[in-house]
């Protein structure tokens, strides 16, 4: 959006105000002139209705001088009031414009018979005595005049030839109408033009709006010229002092004379931001230079840095490869003499049974005893060792993965047979439940048994003589996934241990590694299996009332009923 220079914001401001308030004056001033007008013309008619009710009041009072001869007789001359007043005011509205007349509803004379706006007046004056005058603009010959009707009081002198009986002739020869004292006796009618009074506003208007404009004009002036002054100007020797700063030039200096006082603090503001700026510029160019050499032998520490980091990350690849060759050439070259002692350990407690069954003493127990440690440590060894080898080729990269079609009642099956002998000499009691809907899935039948068997493993190794650990194996309604879930009731896992439980050569504490025995691997590798076959593993546990693992086979690899079906 382009901005609006203040200049041009102060002047349209300026004509905004003053157009606004020209014409509230105009407005205002036009509605005054109209209503002093009016005001006048008011005046006007209720001057010349005072003086036609003077004439009528000096005819009623002279009437006995009038009608009586010098005899004394008397002598009606038809000189009467309402003649006279007629004649008085057709006199006056000769040969201008200006109308004074009497009106009535049934008039003697159909020249006083009203129009509109005397039939309006008379219907107020009757219906409402309070009402003496009614006055607007309307209408007349076709043009607009200003109007006045005052009512005429009935007095006693009035009745002699408008009172009653109503129809007996009066003296002038017209029938009586009845009036009383509370009748209305007509109304003077008085029509004023309007062109002098209009001329007059327009005038007074034109001479007010003038003035009013010269007025605005100087003021506007002034106070544009102060603005200017001791404002704008300064404004825009700062404005021409940033330009140029912008170009780079800090020798500005900006002179505060002619500027009012908050300009002049803004102004030394600023002369004081460009001393500051002058002398941070003039040490700019060493701190570059300082810096640019800083940055020079950072970015040669980090060459060097990195070329180490280089170097010591090849050393740990090939050390890593190292161990991991010489921890897979120890775990083969030890698994083949531990294979041998569990069927020389199978062969002698085999042996040993033989010679119990035919002379059972003290001494051949305690072989078969010592022969049973000795199977049972070997075959512990060789599940540590076995763990420890799949560390290696998962860590290697080497960990392949089965899709096949796997009955989960037959892996459940081989880890019981694994498990249960396990769990029958620790004294736990080992149970397993298929659910009878538990449909095939895809996986990797080794691994997945190798799963279940290291946790099933692990609840049996960390449950108290007494304890029960279960199996199960069932599918979730609902989401459609198979849950295979290995609980026991042992000691548990404390909520801040929970999270680590799956890493590598983690266990709870040291007293558990020496109590339990183990590696830590088991449950690392446990994850490690599910995860690469696209299984999930969750862990609820509570210190000192059991742990429950549940490993959640997703809906995507569970077999559908017609896909086994094709598969039979």
């Amino acid at each position: 959006m382009k901005r609006v220079s203040l200049k041009r914001i102060y002047l349209a401001t300026l004509t905004a105000v003053f157009l606004v308030t020209f014409a509230l004056f105009v407005a205002f001033d036009y509605v005054s002139q109209q209503n002093q007008a009016e005001e006048a013309l008011l005046e006007e008619a209720r001057t010349f209705a005072r003086e036609m009710d003077a004439v009528w009041q000096f005819m009623d009072n002279q009437q006995k001088v009038i009608n009586t001869s010098s005899d004394g007789d008397y002598d009606f001359k038809g000189l009467h009031c309402s003649i006279v007043g007629k004649s008085v005011g057709a006199i006056f509205s000769y040969n201008n414009d200006y109308t004074i007349r009497y009106t009535n509803f049934e008039p003697r004379s159909y020249q006083d018979r009203p129009d509109a706006f005397e039939a309006e007046a008379l219907t107020a004056f009757n219906e409402d005595s309070s009402v003496t005058e009614y006055y607007g603009v309307a209408e007349f010959a076709g043009e607009e005049r200003f109007r006045y009707l005052q009512a005429l009081e009935v007095d006693r002198s009035c009745l002699e030839c408008h009172g009653g009986p109503v129809g007996e002739i009066d003296i002038t020869g017209h029938p009586k109408e009845g009036w009383t004292l509370d009748s209305v006796g007509g109304a003077i009618s008085i029509v004023i033009p309007l062109d002098q009074q209009r001329e007059a506003v327009i005038g007074n208007l034109m001479l007010d709006a003038g003035f009013f404009l010269a007025l605005t004009l100087v003021i506007g002036t002034v106070v544009y010229w102060v603005t200017r002054s001791f404002v704008l100007r300064p404004l825009e020797r700062m404005s021409d002092a940033f330009g140029k700063m912008g170009e780079r030039s800090l020798e500005v200096f900006v002179h505060e004379g002619g500027a009012s006082r908050e300009v002049a603090d803004l102004i030394a503001g600023f002369n004081d931001m460009a001393e500051e700026l002058r002398g941070v510029y003039e040490n700019l160019e060493d701190q570059v230079a300082d810096r640019t050499r800083d940055l020079k032998a950072a970015n040669a520490e980090l060459e060097r840095q990195r070329d180490s980091l280089e170097r010591l990350s090849a050393e740990l690849a090939k050390e890593s490869e190292l161990k991991s060759d010489l921890l897979s050439m120890v775990n083969h070259e030890m698994r083949t003499p531990l294979t041998t002692v569990i069927a020389l350990a199978h062969m002698a407690i085999e042996d040993c049974d033989k010679r119990l069954e035919v002379s059972p003493t003290p001494e051949e127990e305690e072989s078969r005893a010592a022969w049973s440690e000795v199977l049972s440590s070997s075959r512990n060894l060789l599940g540590m060792i076995n763990n420890m080898l799949d560390v290696a080729r998962s860590d290697a990269g080497m960990t392949t993965v089965a899709s096949e079609l796997m009955d989960l009642g037959d892996v459940a099956l081989a880890v019981s047979n694994t498990v249960k002998p396990i769990a029958k000499r620790s004294g736990v009691d080992f149970r397993t439940h298929v659910a009878a809907d538990v449909p095939l899935v895809l996986g990797d039948f080794e691994k997945t048994g190798r799963l279940l068997e290291n946790l099933a493993g692990n609840a049996v190794k960390f449950t108290p003589e007494g304890g029960a650990v279960r199996l199960g194996i069932t599918l979730e309604e609902g989401t459609g996934d198979v849950l295979m879930s290995v609980a026991d009731n042992g000691i548990g896992i404390a909520p801040e241990d929970q999270h680590r439980i799956f890493e590598k050569f983690v266990q709870v504490d040291i007293s558990s590694r020496r109590r339990y025995g183990g590696n830590g691997l088991g449950l690392a590798l446990v994850k490690d299996y599910a995860e690469a076959q696209g299984f999930d593993v969750a862990l609820e546990s509570e210190l000192g009332r059991g742990s429950t693992f549940t490993v959640r086979i997703p809906r995507d690899l569970v077999v559908e009923d017609d896909y086994e079906g094709a598969i039979s």
